[in-house]
């Protein structure tokens, strides 16, 4: 049954792509070098083709309502996004938003609350740290079907400033459906990205919020004398969090020195809170490899991830897959079953609902 709930799609449409070509140097990180893991491997399954109708995409959720999908958003579009299969080629359906809340939106997650699915969108960025007026805009999760091509609905937004009072630019957004926390994670050149974090509440209404800090990643002196400084974590672009809560990916992209891009792994350990984990020493996936201007980067469980960029033309799609279940069938997607699975909440845990039975969200079927 585990292979029914967790898509691993696009089973040899490409081969697993060596991970010797181009493999990042070793990143000082808290003044340790990092170990490097081989837990996962790359390939390409797919790319963003023009037919999907969304250009430079920065941010992706894999749909939770009807699975087998990914949600897109754009560095170039604000008042919409669109859901294609996980290949990137065909358009399923595009959902126009009744008005805009901002411009630059940066990323997107998908999460748990109520026992309602939502998307998470960042519309956050601020490169010259002008702008100051931060949103972080949800709306439940639609279904997709094929009676429906587009639709249009009124989204919601969270206007938030930072502690310091300051603007900062931030590019990562994740949301944890153990905690039911919104984290942001600021873009800063040449010094360290900082996290911070906001309960998600639907009540919030037109009040600012004040975020909270939660940790930095890195350290300033990682990033060298200034000789080169290029070898630290910095330059943070995505970021999500497992549905089960159990790992966190962070990511960077550095166009100007390649190798020093990274994806950052932690494993959550117990009841330990997501800035605890944040706290503790990562390690980078050695598998990753560059993707100029790598933006997007969504877990589809805990087993499997995808990134792909919001470079022009149309970007690969990478699938990242635990080696232990890299053999798992696919299946193919299902929009006229918009209920098929979802994520649910009882007591405190979340499980995932299946054509009425429920399961762990390790494939464990309980009812």
């Amino acid at each position: 049954m585990r292979k029914m709930l967790f898509l691993v799609l696009c089973t040899g449409f490409l081969s697993i792509a060596s991970c010797d070509a181009a493999k990042p140097k070793p990143l000082v990180y808290n003044g340790d070098t990092l170990p490097m893991s081989s837990l996962f491997t790359r390939r390409q399954v797919g790319m963003v083709k023009e037919s999907a109708g969304l250009p430079e995409v920065s941010g992706i959720a894999c749909s939770r309502v009807t699975p087998g999908y990914l949600w897109m958003q754009s560095d170039d579009y604000e008042d919409r996004i669109v859901a294609t299969d996980m290949r990137g080629i065909n358009r399923y359906l595009k959902v126009k938003f009744s008005k805009t809340i901002r411009w630059d939106w940066e990323d997107m997650s998908g999460g748990v609350y109520n026992d309602t699915n939502y998307l998470f969108i960042g519309a956050f960025g601020d490169n010259d740290e002008t702008d100051g007026n931060y949103h972080i805009v949800y709306l439940p999760e639609p279904a997709i079907t094929s009676e429906q091509t587009e639709i249009t609905l009124t989204p919601s937004s969270i206007r938030f400033v930072y502690p310091d009072g300051k603007n900062h630019n931030a590019e990562a957004l994740m949301y944890d459906n153990i905690e039911q926390v919104i984290y942001v994670i600021t873009k800063v050149y040449y010094n360290v990205c900082q996290v911070f974090s906001l309960p998600f509440r639907l009540d919030y209404g037109n009040e600012v919020q004040t975020l909270t800090y939660v940790c930095d990643l890195g350290v300033r002196s990682d990033l060298g004398d200034g000789a080169n400084p290029f070898k630290g974590f910095h330059l943070v672009t995505a970021a999500d969090i497992s549905p089960d809560g159990k790992y966190i990916l962070v990511k960077n992209h550095n166009n100007i020195q390649a190798v020093f891009s990274w994806i950052l792994l932690w494993e959550r350990e117990g009841d330990e809170s997501v800035a605890e984990t944040l706290r503790r020493q990562p390690v980078a996936l050695d598998c990753y490899q560059y993707e100029w201007q790598g933006e997007a980067m969504c877990w589809l469980d805990s087993t499997t991830f995808f990134t792909t960029s919001d470079s022009d033309g149309e970007p690969p799609i990478y699938q990242y897959t635990r080696r232990s279940d890299t053999a798992l069938p696919a299946i193919e997607a299902q929009p006229d079953r918009p209920q098929s699975a979802r994520l649910v909440r009882l007591n405190g845990v979340l499980y995932l609902r299946y054509n009425e039975h429920l399961y762990t969200l390790d494939g464990k079927k309980l009812r």
